[in-house]
């Protein structure tokens, strides 16, 4: 498995910024993971668990519908302990067996050649003078990408967890994978796992396999190296991606019971007409953030999230949106009307903020097409952050 990529980028907002806290402020002081803040690229502060919860609506597991996390809006300082009893249950059920041997890429200094010859090695460390030559072959082991996944992820996420026997549990379960010969990811490193992409093959083993992905994203505000010490920064482009996705990952679960079909990353066209030869070389993409269907309403929603304050000082001093985002949400909803996708016709548009502390929520109609702004508070309670997301839709999703 790989080690999960960054998955956020920062977010200014439209609430002052407020100032770093000097470091001797923690000194003495004993802040659990859960209860500390958060820093975002401009010193906006967020909490540790409402960042934990856009890691959760951003997640695969999240999005593949465990009915565990019904309600983790509630409490989404626990979910640390719910991963770490999902994969120490799963770790203990799993090493009641043998552990699945696969090939893995070796290398290594051998006396007879075994698979493939690295010239360059052999040569440049003069390892036939030695009687060695340097190979490369597939070599059958339990250390696999995978198993160093669930090893890694046991010991990140038992950092964050406060419960003293979940983290005995953990620890345990790591220890024994050890003892069998399985290593751990490079996350300093940034090794990325060869077996990431899962398949239909994979069905017992995928809820834990992203489970672990997940654990090892929470510690990702704190560093991968000393996870849980209460408080952490986030940089721009990492927030920026975490958000997005977990607009999108949120509404496509909301979505599920609800008929909603929701699309990431989708492009839309441009109508051309009379296109010179090299115009499409230069023609940059139209891609959309969120796209939501709801095919028994026959409605749309185009949704653009942006990492910025929602609202700018204009001409003489005063705050408006900022036009190169209506723009752009403008000409996303304009060029995907189709004639014969009545939908297409009556979609809306709108652009979503992160904010601290302040609210905006407006919308208007042009050309048949309600288009609007709002804001998310990710200061506010986890379970307002929720409720925001929800209510912000309703005008164009009822």
């Amino acid at each position: 498995m790989t080690d999960p990529a960054p998955a956020a980028g920062a977010a200014a907002s439209s609430a002052p910024s407020a100032p770093s806290a000097p470091s001797s402020d923690l000194e003495g002081t004993r802040t659990t993971a859960a209860e500390g803040t958060v820093v975002i690229a401009g010193g906006v502060r967020i909490p540790v668990r409402n960042v934990w919860l856009l890691l959760l609506y951003a997640s695969d597991f999240y999005q593949s519908g465990p009915e565990a996390f019904d309600g983790i809006e509630e409490y989404p300082e626990k979910l640390p302990e719910l991963l770490a009893e999902l994969l120490a249950a799963s770790t203990e059920d799993r090493l009641r067996r043998p552990l699945t041997p696969s090939f893995t890429k070796t290398s290594r200094d051998l006396a007879r050649v075994r698979g493939g010859i690295d010239t360059l090695r052999t040569e440049s460390h003069q390892l036939l003078s030695r009687g060695l030559v340097a190979c490369r072959f597939d070599e059958l082991t339990v250390d696999t990408p995978r198993n160093r996944l669930i090893r890694t992820a046991l010991e990140s996420i038992a950092r964050l967890c406060e419960d003293e026997e979940l983290v005995r549990r953990c620890k345990g379960q790591s220890m024994r994978l050890g003892d069998l010969g399985v290593g751990r990811l490079d996350l300093r490193a940034g090794q990325r796992d060869a077996e990431g992409r899962l398949t239909r093959n994979d069905h017992q083993d995928r809820s834990v396999l992203l489970a672990a992905r997940l654990a090892l994203q929470l510690s990702l505000p704190f560093g991968r190296s000393n996870p849980g010490h209460g408080r952490g920064t986030l940089d721009e482009r990492q927030f920026r991606n975490l958000f997005q996705r977990a607009v999108a990952g949120f509404y496509s679960v909301h979505g599920r019971q609800r008929g909603w079909t929701v699309h990431q990353g989708r492009k839309v066209g441009w109508k051309t007409l009379d296109a010179t030869l090299g115009m499409a070389a230069v023609l940059p993409h139209m891609v959309t953030d969120v796209w939501i269907d709801v095919p028994s309403q026959g409605r749309r929603l185009i949704v653009d999230t942006k990492f910025t304050a929602a609202l700018r000082t204009g001409r003489f001093a005063r705050e408006t949106l900022d036009s190169g985002h209506l723009y752009q949400l403008y000409a996303h909803v304009r060029e995907q009307e189709v004639g014969t996708d009545p939908a297409s016709l009556t979609a809306g548009g709108l652009l979503v903020y992160p904010a601290t502390g302040s609210k905006l929520e407006e919308s208007f109609i042009s050309s048949g097409h309600r288009l609007g702004a709002a804001t998310v508070d990710l200061s506010a309670p986890s379970v307002l952050v929720r409720d925001q997301l929800i209510a912000i839709v309703r005008p164009y999703l009822p």
